[in-house]
């Protein structure tokens, strides 16, 4: 199986990029589903989302207490440590709190050549997505400058169409999922989308091809595995996946800032571009941390009934106050709806495996 593959690429990140810049290409940090990356890769930058780690919070301490967001902490653990000293610029779009307070502190301590802060609207509105595709002209400008290089109409609608290739391309990793018996188990796919997360698009875009026409036949054993969905913000432990399959579970799709709500919405490509962007990144399945929340929801709910699931584990990293603000509101509507929901906090730092194992073993038996 190829799942290795993209395993060993999101494993060995920083160093392939190190060996990228080595090579004369120039990557570029991103924090969030807000971030235009088709401007950026039409700038000439391989664009590359901030991820942390499991390693335990040490030099972060010095900068956020411990009742902040736990993957931003370790997220500029990461960055503290060295790990992204190869970056040729990093941008903060406006989301979370957390994501426009950490803007100050990375470029106070983290010496990259460039920073940009992208105002994004809190709300979905004609008159938001007017005011966005401003800021996103200015944004492009400020890369113009950066670079020395004029951004063109043709090089940013082949960035639309590689990216919308790739998001196409998962949609059918996706539908794997919709069989009684899915080729690959929830973690396998997890590791397939987050690998795409930390390489040039057109390199994923030859593995999952690659991918896809030998699982175009596969059929999965039936193992009578409970089908189950996450929804929350981001993780970084595959191993909360495989307790999930270990439990009798197995998690066939989902409502995360890494997988459907990252590469679900494609940007049209028959209009003009910056508003083609502006359109996909404000009006697609959206963030707690934008208005209105109903949005998601019925996204979470049509998710949950294609896919045929028994239930919702909701999951939220420590301390986001934005998932946590209408956690209760989306635990309660699924219950409405005849599907079960467990809540979880979870941290990557310290993570109670055990713990988690037994909540999930006590809901799947609740649920089958």
């Amino acid at each position: 199986m190829m799942i290795s593959e993209f395993q060993e690429a999101y494993r060995n990140r920083h160093k392939l990029a190190e060996g990228w810049k080595k090579e004369g290409k120039k990557t570029f940090g991103y924090f969030c589903n807000y971030t235009p990356e088709e401007l950026i890769y039409a700038a000439g930058f391989i664009p590359l989302r901030i991820r942390g780690s499991s390693e335990n919070i040490e030099l972060a301490d010095a900068h956020l207490p411990s009742i902040c967001c736990s993957f931003m902490r370790s997220a500029l653990e990461e960055a503290l440590k060295g790990r992204y000293n190869y970056l040729d610029g990093v941008m903060f779009p406006k989301s979370c709190d957390m994501t426009r307070g950490l803007y100050s502190i990375w470029k106070r301590d983290i010496k990259l050549p460039y920073y940009y802060f992208l105002p994004v609207p809190g709300k979905r509105t004609d008159a938001a997505v007017d005011f966005f595709i401003e800021e996103l002209q200015l944004f492009k400008e400020s890369l113009e400058k950066y670079t020395n290089k004029k951004i063109s109409e043709q090089s940013l609608k082949q960035a639309i169409k590689l990216y919308n290739e790739n998001r196409a391309l998962v949609r059918e990793l996706y539908n794997l999922g919709l069989r009684d018996n899915p080729p690959l188990s929830g973690s396998e796919a997890f590791a397939v989308l987050r690998a795409g997360l930390v390489m040039p698009k057109e390199e994923h875009n030859a593995m999952l091809r690659k991918l896809l026409l030998g699982l175009s036949s596969a059929k999965g054993s039936p193992d009578g595995k409970v089908r189950l969905m996450i929804a929350g913000n981001t993780f970084e432990t595959i191993e909360l996946l495989q307790a999930v399959e270990e439990s009798g579970g197995n998690v066939v799709v989902d409502d995360i800032d890494i997988g459907s709500r990252y590469y679900f919405s494609a940007v049209d490509e028959n209009a003009e571009p910056l508003r083609a962007l502006a359109e996909r990144y404000l009006r697609k399945a959206t963030c707690p941390c934008k208005y209105p929340a109903e949005t998601r929801f019925y996204h979470i709910l049509k998710l949950a009934k294609d896919y045929r699931v028994k239930g919702v584990i909701l999951l939220t990293q420590k301390y986001c106050d934005t998932h946590l603000y209408d956690r209760p509101w989306l635990e309660s509507s699924l219950k409405d709806n005849g599907i079960p929901a467990l809540v979880v906090d979870h941290s990557d730092t310290g993570w109670a495996g055990g713990k988690f194992k037994t909540m999930v073993q006590a809901f799947i038996e609740m649920v089958e």
